[in-house]
């Protein structure tokens, strides 16, 4: 009778685990190992992380475990060269910081202080992160930066990346400069990328800042894959080639500070990856913000697509809104920010197919300007490139965008012909 219980123990044991490893088998999602192949295909990468992620994150660090940075190859030749920093957070206390010097001795091929995941498995990917990099270590010149590249290895440069170049972001898709905007220093800012890497038409980028959709590309984003090369592989932190070698630049240092961290896998969505902030530690800013608080009453509450052939206000524009020049019969062409009665002055912040900064001290407030007469100018929107834009307009409480800054607008569009 024993024997017998022991019997049915035994098999009450041996069904459950049948059931448990079918329940398994039977999961509609394959969850990866970022132990093993996701971020391990680099032989620098020997250590294996001690936990799988169950959900749709790869990888994360917002910099506050016990490991830094564990199971990424870091590239650098410097003791200084990837640090953790108590001083500047964006989340809980810490963040990554990254610092790169001329002369500093090659690591990996290059002057670099960077974080390098493995080649991915699956070319539909997400990655993120939230930057900081402060204006006396990171001075505009000339010769660029990157600070966000796609590697495919044999030698080639990154056919997409994010360079660093006289104060501007700008995206680099297989030789192709597009100019994301002013590169904004001393504040937080949270970047959200999800990529289809991809030979052919199917391929996809999108791109967030601060929440603000400021790319949506499809086309071609990376190179075939050759004998000695590989799928892409993510690498973040500071690459300057200018500095290869006794390369010398007009600046001496690169310091730049990450935080959240974060790479997810194909069923990833933006809520899952967009950097999240102490809500309110002075160390670490909302995202978007500064740590002034807008000029009571003053702000921009909308922005109107004007025909400057005929000075009529054609459409508001809308945060996503797709703008059809052939539809709306436009050629020169301009837009107004439209601000409060007390609003002194307006800075206009163009990026995209084309850039543009300008202040207006006189209402109407306008891209390209007006005259006295309310005649608007159009500038070099005669017509305006076609693509993607980013528009953003901050009010003043004093000419020339002095004074207090108030509640700023900020939209995507983009213009088709």
């Amino acid at each position: 009778m024993h024997k017998t219980n022991i019997f049915f123990r035994n098999t009450q044991r041996s069904l459950a685990v049948s059931l448990l490893l079918t329940a398994m088998a039977s999961c509609q999602k394959t969850i990866e190992d970022p132990s093993t192949e996701t971020l391990l295909n680099d032989e620098a990468l020997n250590a294996k992380v001690s936990t799988r992620s169950l959900s749709n994150l790869l990888w994360s660090d917002n910099l506050e475990g016990l490991g830094f940075l564990l199971g990424v190859s870091k590239q650098t030749s410097t003791s200084y060269g990837i640090t953790t920093s108590t001083n500047l957070f964006y989340q809980g206390k810490k963040s990554a910081r990254f610092e790169l010097r001329p002369g500093d001795k090659e690591a990996n091929g290059g002057t670099r202080a960077e974080l390098s995941f493995g080649p991915t498995t699956n070319l539909n990917r997400w990655y993120s992160y939230a930057l900081y990099a402060p204006s006396d270590q990171y001075k505009s010149e000339k010769d660029d930066d990157v600070i966000t590249q796609f590697h495919q290895g044999d030698g080639e440069t990154p056919a997409l990346c994010l360079r660093i170049k006289e104060d501007h972001i700008y995206i680099r898709i297989l030789g192709a400069w597009f100019d994301l905007g002013i590169f904004e220093k001393d504040k937080w800012v949270a970047y959200v990328m999800h990529v289809k890497h991809s030979t052919e038409a199917d391929g996809l980028i999108e791109l967030w800042r601060n929440g603000v959709k400021i790319m949506n590309r499809s086309g071609a984003n990376m190179y075939k894959v050759k004998s000695g090369g590989h799928n892409p592989s993510f690498k973040m932190g500071v690459y300057k080639s200018s500095w290869n070698g006794s390369g010398q630049t007009e600046t001496s240092v690169r310091v730049i500070y990450y935080d959240d961290i974060k790479m997810g896998n194909e069923y990833a969505t933006y809520a899952d990856m967009v950097p999240k902030p102490n809500a309110t530690n002075p160390g670490s800013p909302i995202s978007g913000s500064d740590n002034s608080t807008p000029a009571a009453g003053v702000g921009v509450t909308d922005f109107k697509l004007i025909n400057a052939a005929t000075e009529a206000e054609m459409m508001s524009i809308t945060n996503g809104q797709t703008i059809s020049l052939s539809a709306l019969k436009l050629t020169k062409t301009n837009i107004r920010a439209v601000a409060t009665s007390n609003s002194k002055s307006v800075k206009i912040e163009l990026s995209g197919q084309q850039s543009k900064t300008y202040i207006d001290t006189e209402a109407p407030f306008a891209l390209h300007g007006d005259d006295d007469d309310g005649n608007f100018y159009y500038g070099n929107w005669n017509p305006p490139a076609l693509g993607t834009y980013t528009l953003k307009a901050t009010p003043y409480t004093e000419e020339k965008a002095k004074g207090t800054a108030g509640s700023a607008k900020t939209i995507t569009f983009t213009i088709v012909k």
